[in-house]
């Protein structure tokens, strides 16, 4: 069957513009993906000669949008709105003080698709017990006249702690001690204050623990095992240099370091009582591809839960299984090129830890979407991506391999000249849907 003409999404293969609108197409995806943009990808007109203004006006608009609506801006209405407000010590730290944790449950682990978020690293957030034990109020020596004591190697630090009767803290102890009650993403609350690495032991986490996270990394008694042959291995260390930026200081961030290594903003503080035995459930790789079964219902209210794509929340209509998929294939050339077909949704793990759900769908009589989630728990979601094409009646077929991990493709019509569109990971935690 010879190729069909493209739908309004799809333009020509004019080599005159091709670099501008692919460069646009990605920013405009990164656009949606990051909420900073519009919710949809306005159709590209039939007309070829106007294309590369219509790429520059989607990337200017994409632009204007991020300046009126991104989050933590720095214009002057809301500069003061954007500060958080750590949380103060109760009162000033007391040499050799230590601070009683009781035992109970509390949320390791990060939410997918926060920023700094190391898929590979740290595990999806769930709920862990630990029992009661004491941790320094402040590193190692743990007194307030005296500054840290840093550049030790992972055994001196060991020494040291059993010197005065104690341990290493194991990095979820250290962790809970982080996140305080609350289960917190950062020692000063669910914001970064950046004044915290500036004066550390002005802030304390909710157990009023002081100066975690804020300008020091701190060796833990716990190791990174990797599930995966060839992933980052070593002594687990938690908490960020003053220099980091602010994702780094989230309680959750973890890093594998030699525990040989000593270097001056790595130090350590002690904890007292029975060790918990619990350790850091390391993310694993699963399949690449799953088939699963989602609801219209379901994916109508998982559309209409984000404004970028609350508006084609209607009229939600899955492509039919086989049916469809065969004629993406025959309306191209019905080469597959060793491709699997699909317009199931998918759940695809491109790395050991990050997990997402590919939907591909029509809303009404001629739309037709791509969209990534995150993967929260069990049917919990959060939008990862989007890519929205007017004027495509579909199907949309999903074409992916066991052997690529790192993406998935769609298509109106395989083999098609400008009908494929890409569905990519990204380094560290994120997905980009593109039609190159």
């Amino acid at each position: 069957m010879p190729p069909r003409s493209g739908p309004a999404w799809m333009t020509g293969p004019l080599v005159v513009y091709i670099a501008v609108y692919v460069r646009a197409t990605s920013r405009i995806a990164q656009c949606l993906r990051d909420g900073s943009g519009e919710a949809s990808l306005p159709a590209v007109p039939r007309p070829r000669g106007i294309a590369v203004l219509v790429a520059l006006v989607l990337l200017d608009g994409c632009h204007e949008s991020s300046r009126r609506s991104a989050p933590g801006s720095s214009t002057a209405s809301s500069a003061s709105a954007a500060v958080p407000s750590a949380r103060r010590p109760k009162q000033a730290p007391l040499a050799d003080e230590q601070i009683e944790i009781r035992g109970g449950a509390f949320k390791a682990g990060s939410v997918p698709g926060s920023d700094g978020r190391h898929p590979e690293l740290e595990p999806r957030r769930y709920e862990v017990e630990l029992g009661p034990y004491q941790i320094d109020r402040l590193p190692y020596p743990n007194d307030p006249s005296k500054s840290p004591l840093t550049g030790v190697t992972r055994k001196q630090a060991r020494q040291l702690c059993a010197k005065r009767g104690a341990r290493l803290c194991t990095e979820l102890e250290w962790e809970r001690a982080c996140k305080g009650p609350e289960s917190d993403d950062y020692s000063s609350g669910k914001l970064w204050d950046p004044r915290c690495a500036k004066q550390p032991r002005s802030c304390a986490s909710g157990f009023d623990v002081v100066a975690m996270g804020a300008a020091l990394r701190e060796w833990t008694a716990s190791d990174v095992n990797p599930t995966v042959k060839g992933g980052a291995s070593g002594a687990a260390v938690r908490g960020a240099a003053a220099a980091a930026p602010g994702p780094a200081h989230r309680c959750a961030a973890r890093q594998a370091v030699d525990p040989d290594q000593g270097d001056k903003d790595l130090g350590f503080r002690c904890c007292k009582g029975a060790p918990n035995a619990a350790a850091v459930k390391e993310p694993k790789l699963g399949d690449v591809f799953k088939k699963t079964h989602l609801g219209a219902d379901r994916l109508q209210k998982l559309l209409a839960s984000d404004r970028h794509t609350a508006w084609v929340a209607k009229n939600v209509k899955f492509f039919r299984e086989p049916d469809a998929a065969h004629t993406v294939v025959t309306r191209g050339p019905g080469d597959t090129m060793g491709f699997d077909f699909t317009v199931l949704p998918l759940i695809w793990h491109p790395v050991p830890g990050a997990e997402y759900l590919l939907v591909t769908a029509r809303s009404g009589k001629a739309t037709s979407f791509v969209v990534a989630y995150y993967v929260l728990g069990k049917d919990r979601y959060k939008l990862a991506s989007s890519f929205i094409m007017k004027d495509e009646a579909g199907p949309v077929a999903f074409a992916y391999s066991d052997s690529i991990r790192p993406r998935a493709h769609f298509s109106s019509c395989w083999g098609c000249p400008g009908e494929t569109g890409k569905v990519l990971f990204r380094d560290p935690d994120s997905v980009v849907i593109l039609q190159p």
